[in-house]
């Protein structure tokens, strides 16, 4: 768990005290240029689908947090984001900070953003108490959950019926993304070519992304990366990885996991990070 529910510690020009609770979901150091950033939101305001964000300095026992506006570094926020809900972040790049002797907050300034997912990164990183279920309690839970479970499977053979005296039902069309992005990676110093084909099931919602990177070297960068077996330094430990000696180049293919699962969604939030998306369909 990375964040904390921390006391907002703020007085106005007269005196006055502003004790809210603040959910800070992470505090973190963008290693490269050593810039700290924080993303939270306050406690009462999660309906209002806000995300603010800053950069921080941390001064005993507090955070005090500064207004970003600087596009470069609002690109390392949402990379840090992206990065940390889909579980691909890279302690080469982003350092989270221990907040557990943090207890308070001050805000200087700060920025904000839409966000639809403040729940889904509340349940990342605030710690929840745990709650003692009784003996009772849990009979009354299993007895629930075999109604359940009955109910669930008379639904699904009826389910299997119709669909198989109506098996037209299933010749459909699903929507399917194909992105691509040319980029530098800084780990290895070398370009690369990116491509991801999204895969979209009913309602539109994600049912498959499988990455494609082609990682391109001189002749003399790919011998000694190839010689050294430095592919792990690229971070991707679930992929597959082709060595193609007539062109210099490394292709990483994986099949990955998003968190984000709505097409509308993903296709913006893909724009964002520079890819070039074209919409097409496949037979589902």
């Amino acid at each position: 768990m990375y964040g904390k529910i921390i006391k907002l510690y703020n007085n106005d020009l007269y005196g006055n005290v502003d004790d809210r609770m603040v959910s800070v979901f992470a505090a973190f150091n963008h290693l490269k240029y050593m810039n700290r950033y924080v993303i939270f939101c306050f406690t009462d305001e999660y309906n209002k689908k806000k995300l603010y964000y800053g950069s921080v300095h941390v001064k005993n026992n507090s955070l005090v947090v500064f207004s970003v506006n600087d596009n470069n570094m609002i690109q390392y926020i949402n990379k840090f984001i992206y990065d940390f809900l889909n579980s691909r972040l890279d302690s080469s790049e982003f350092q989270v900070f221990d907040l557990s002797t943090v207890d308070r907050v001050e805000l200087v300034s700060y920025s904000e953003m839409d966000f639809e997912y403040l729940a889904m990164l509340d349940n990342m990183t605030i710690p929840k108490a745990t709650q003692v279920v009784s003996e009772e309690n849990k009979k009354g839970k299993k007895s629930a959950f075999g109604i359940i479970f009955l109910i669930l499977l008379l639904a699904a053979g009826g389910a299997f019926v119709y669909l198989y005296l109506n098996p037209d039902i299933l010749d459909v069309k699903y929507k399917q993304l194909d992105c691509n992005m040319s980029g530098f990676d800084k780990k290895i110093e070398v370009n690369y070519d990116s491509n991801m084909i999204l895969k979209f099931g009913k309602e539109d919602v994600l049912n498959s992304v499988e990455t494609t990177n082609i990682y391109k070297f001189s002749e003399e960068e790919y011998l000694e990366f190839k010689d050294n077996n430095r592919e792990k330094e690229l971070g991707e430990d679930n992929g597959t990885y082709k060595y193609d000696d007539d062109n210099y180049e490394l292709i990483v293919t994986n099949n990955e996991k998003l968190v984000i699962q709505n097409y509308d969604e993903i296709y913006e939030y893909l724009k964002k990070l520079g890819y070039s998306c074209t919409e097409g369909t496949y037979d589902g």
